[in-house]
């Protein structure tokens, strides 16, 4: 895989933060990394350079902030000139609770045009035959609060070996080798999905915008979709353990993910 020179690692301007409440939550995820990840040498942000090593095809995202920020695919990053690609990468997932109580069993990794998923796909493809590690992280939290949110369990994977050894119980197609979830799926209820990871294809419609300017978009399973999403179950069926701790746990158990054992 290739190494890139200290200086592309490391040379780049990090995006000014908005502050405005984002549509999908993704302040928690910058709050983490803010608040527990950042002395251990993390970012959100990484150089040009190092989004094209580590996810070849995976554009850029234009607004460089939380609210959709110029990293694609990742959430966090350190950069080490001597690692590949630049250095570690990880992906987060940080719900809010549900009504219940409780969260969200599944986990999306991606959403974006067919070309962009399947680009993610073949990249992290290539990074289980290399050998470089690729944490999902799904970090649940008390308090609710985007900006300073109290970390109360984990469940850390690797996402390369996830995409690798998926499970497909009742032999879903295969999009680019990921089972590919029937638009008219049945509902599963506790039983949960025959797929350990999966791809919904998605009709994208744009309904208008909100008083605050953000955009009101409507995704629906359509086979002839042009947009697709990416999902992994993280339920106990699925073999999910989630950890307790501090938040220096969770920081050694995120460091010692990003090392193939």
């Amino acid at each position: 895989m290739p190494k890139l020179k200290a200086k592309e690692v490391r040379d780049f301007v990090v995006p000014p933060s908005d502050l405005r409440p984002s549509p999908h939550g993704s302040q928690r995820e910058s709050a983490i990394i803010d608040c527990y990840l950042s002395r251990y040498g993390w970012t959100r942000e990484a150089s040009p350079s190092t989004k094209a090593a580590f996810l070849p095809g995976v554009p850029v995202v234009a607004e460089g902030t939380d609210r959709g920020r110029g990293a694609g695919g990742f959430d966090g990053h350190r950069a080490d000139p001597s690692r590949s690609c630049g250095g570690d990468f990880f992906s987060a997932k940080v719900p809010d609770r549900r009504k219940d109580g409780g969260y969200a069993t599944t986990a999306e990794l991606i959403k974006a045009p067919l070309a962009t998923v399947r680009a993610f796909i073949a990249a992290v493809g290539g990074h289980y035959r290399n050998r470089k590690a690729f944490p999902l992280a799904v970090i649940h939290t008390d308090g609710g609060d985007r900006f300073a949110p109290v970390i109360a369990e984990w469940c850390i994977r690797d996402m390369p070996r996830m995409f690798a050894t998926v499970s497909n119980a009742e032999d879903w197609p295969l999009w680019s080798g990921i089972p590919l979830k029937p638009v008219n799926d049945r509902k599963r209820g506790a039983g949960g999905s025959p797929a350990s990871v999966w791809v919904t294809l998605l009709r994208r419609e744009l309904l208008g915008y909100d008083e605050a300017g953000n955009p009101k978009v409507k995704y629906t399973p359509d086979a002839n979709g042009t947009y697709a999403t990416i999902t992994a179950s993280f339920s106990q069926r699925s073999g999910a353990v989630f950890r307790t701790g501090t938040p220096d746990d969770f920081a050694r158990d995120l460091d010692a993910a990003t090392v193939l054992r």
